[in-house]
This record gives structure tokens, sequence and C-alpha cells, in this order.
């Protein structure tokens, strides 16, 4: 059983009877015992080399505390060999290879380093056939720090209460998926896998704010942490989790709901600039994209004519249930949020959304000359809105009121 830096695995102990989420009273306070908030975030995973380090004194130590080398705001390149052993290498200086994992900590004030970034806490290396992965180890309060501006922006003190919401979320989505990640020898990637986490450097001052006001609160649903998906832009109406995800279980708090300011026509999120958007594709691009994203059903062979791109259906939320494409004869059914990766707008990004509002297509013959798409919204669409949060909290609206409004029939409880 894999551990994170020679400690049991992460386990969460919650309990039922949290109070209902609003503005007040507050966030019950879950008895003991709680959490093991230490988590593993692999920085790097299974890459040749890697330079690590710390600004001041620091040491790289295997488990059992026998120290292999030191340093002082300098680094070691550090790489595996065909069996996983570790080795390190500073100018003329060489330790190993030894067998991992090891551990680097600051012996002092400093922050350790990773690639030349900055990172609180310590710093796990470990070594496999396939190259070296370097985990940083942190408290779950930290980690937020340099996960949150990530992914809703750096935004200022009067729209506190939309990062409190997205430190809630990231919070929830941190506790409730601990250990996802177990055989890997880390609990979370550092990327979109799970939660963009950008270290030391990428912090800020009113996330920081944010996160220490709401820490230790998730939102839970019957005393269990939530999936607490959420996206940039829902188009003015988010995605229950089946809409876009057909094949996902149900849950009863990813509901389709509304993001219109009551009283009016506009929604919260229609600031973002991809609340409303276009696409466009010629004949030979959309021919090239669909080579690469349908390779599995086209099996080789080469795509001559594109008779026909369709929408064949809109679920509850508007959202396409499917398109139809047909090439050569062969038609192609594309579900729900597949169509993003399928359609994509210069093959490499996603489509925006599967919100779509008109599909229309130019012919010459029986063969499609220009494909033109227009749609709402940016991501899938499931949980919260972050754009329509931050529409929320222009509006005065306290974070737990927007929590409650993207995640229905849900608690917040505070599980340490």
């Amino acid at each position: 059983m894999k551990t994170v830096a020679g400690r049991a695995p992460l386990l969460l102990l919650l309990v039922a009877g949290a109070c209902r989420l609003g503005e007040a009273p507050p966030p019950e306070r879950a008895p003991t015992p709680a959490l093991q908030r230490q988590v593993g975030i692999g920085v790097l995973v299974d890459t040749a080399s890697a330079t690590v380090g710390a600004s001041r004194d620091y040491e790289i130590a295997t488990l059992d505390g026998r120290v292999v080398a030191r340093g002082n705001g300098n680094v070691w390149t550090v790489s595996a060999d065909g069996s996983g052993r570790i080795s390190g290498v500073r100018g003329g200086e060489r330790f190993g290879p030894v067998e991992g994992p090891l551990r680097l900590r600051s012996t002092g004030a400093g922050n350790t380093m990773i690639d030349g970034r900055p990172y609180r806490g310590a710093v796990l290396i470990r070594g496999n056939a396939g190259g070296v992965t370097v985990v940083n180890v942190l408290d779950i309060e930290q980690y937020l720090l340099g996960v949150v501006p990530l992914e809703i922006g750096r935004l200022p003190a009067s729209l506190i209460e939309a990062v409190k919401a997205q430190a809630v979320a990231a919070r929830t989505y941190a506790v409730g998926n601990l250990g996802k990640r177990r055989a890997l020898g880390f609990d979370f990637y550092a990327t979109v896998m799970d939660q963009v986490y950008g270290g030391l450097a990428a912090e800020d001052s009113i996330v920081s704010r944010a996160v220490r006001e709401t820490a230790g609160e998730i939102v839970t649903h019957n005393g269990r942490p939530i999936l607490a998906y959420y996206s940039s832009t829902c188009g003015g109406r988010t995605a229950s989790v089946q809409d876009s995800w057909p094949w996902h279980p149900s849950q009863p708090y990813l509901r389709s709901v509304s993001d219109t300011i009551p009283g009016t026509n506009d929604a919260y999120c229609a600031t973002s600039s991809r609340f409303r958007w276009t696409a466009a594709w010629s004949a030979d691009s959309l021919k090239s994209i669909l080579a690469r994203t349908l390779s599995d059903r086209l099996r080789g062979r080469r795509i001559n004519r594109i008779e026909r791109i369709e929408l064949t259906g809109r679920n509850r939320s508007g959202r396409a249930e499917a398109i139809r494409i047909s090439i050569d004869g062969q038609s192609h059914s594309i579900p729900a949020d597949s169509i993003r990766w399928v359609l994509r707008p210069d093959g490499v990004r996603l489509l925006n959304s599967s919100l779509l509002f008109r599909v229309e297509s130019e012919k010459r013959g029986d063969a499609i000359h220009r494909l033109e798409i227009s749609g709402a919204g940016w991501g899938h669409g499931i949980g919260m809105c972050q754009v329509g949060a931050i529409g929320r909290a222009r509006a005065g609206i306290g974070y737990r009121d927007i929590l409650r409004a993207y995640y229905t029939d849900t608690q917040i409880t505070r599980v340490y």
C-alpha cells in the first residue's frame, strides 16, 4: 500500500447532522476524529530528471532519517535508474544511487524549490523505471493557497465572497478525493487532472484571506463531502451531472439550476467573454481535426467528405444530447460533453461547451464546405459557475448562499 511521506493512507471520517447551508448560523464543527490534513501533490510525474532544493539550508534524507545530501540556496538534479534508485548531481558532487523515496526539507526558514519554483512544505522524491516523481507534501490549507488563485483568478477584496465560495469548493474537492492517486504515490496532480496548483508563486493576499476565513469548511450532503465540480461559465443555466456526463451516477446536489438574475433576463455569468460564442471550420480544417479526434472510429481510413453534422436533441439544461456526424457514408453519434473533445476549434483546444444554439453548415454538392456553431458557456457546466459566483458576489450575495445556489440540498460542515 502506497503512503505519502511515510505516513498512513489519508483518511476522512465525517459525521452527519451538519447545519443547513446558509449565512447563519455558522457551520457546525464535526466532532473528532476528523481529517488527516497533510496532502501530497504530484508536481512532476515520471520525468527524466528534476531540480530540487530550497532557498536556504536544507537536507535530503531517506524516510528513516539517513541524510544523503545537503544544500544551501542551491539545487540538486535528481534522476532514477532502471530499478528506480535515485541519484543526484550538483556541480562536481554526487549522491546515490540510493533506494527511495527521499524527503527534502528546509532546515531553516526557507521554502523548498522544484524546477525553480518555490513551494511551501516538504518535497518527496520517488524513483521508478519511468523516471522520478516529485511530490510537494504540505498542509491542505497551504495547498489551497496555491490552487484558488489559479482556479478563479485574482479578484479584488470587493469580490471576496466569490473567492470564499471557490476556496470551500476547492477544499471540498480535496477532502473528498484524498488518496485518489495513492497508487502513484501522491493525492493529486498539480494540473487540470485534479486542481491546478502553482505553489507559493501563485499565492494572492485576497485568496489567502478567503482561505483563512473559511478554514476547515467543506460542502456536504448527508454528512459526506460532495463531488464539488465547477467550471468557468454556465451560459445561463448549469447542467445536471448526467446532462454533461450521461455515464456518471446521478447526484441530488448536481442538478441543473438557472443562473438568471431574479426579475431580469440577464445571467450572473453574462460578463464572461465566452457567455456567447461562435466557432467555425473550413472543410479542410474539419477533416484534419476529425481525422485525429475520431481516429479510433475511423481506424486509419482517410476522410474524403463530411456529408452532415447535425444536432440530434437537447437535454433539460439546453445542452446537446448528441450530434450525428456522417463521414463517407458512415454515421457517428457523439454524446453530450464528448462533443467538446471531438469538435475542437483548432485541433487542440476543446469546444467551449456543449450548450449549442445553432449548428449550421454550407455545402458544396453532398459535402460540407463550411461549418459554424454558435453556443454559450465555457466548460462542462456542472456545479458551481465561477463567473456566476463572481456576479453573485458583486450583487452582495455571501459565499454560503452562492454555494447553496449551485449545490442544491447541501450543508456546510467544518471538519477541523
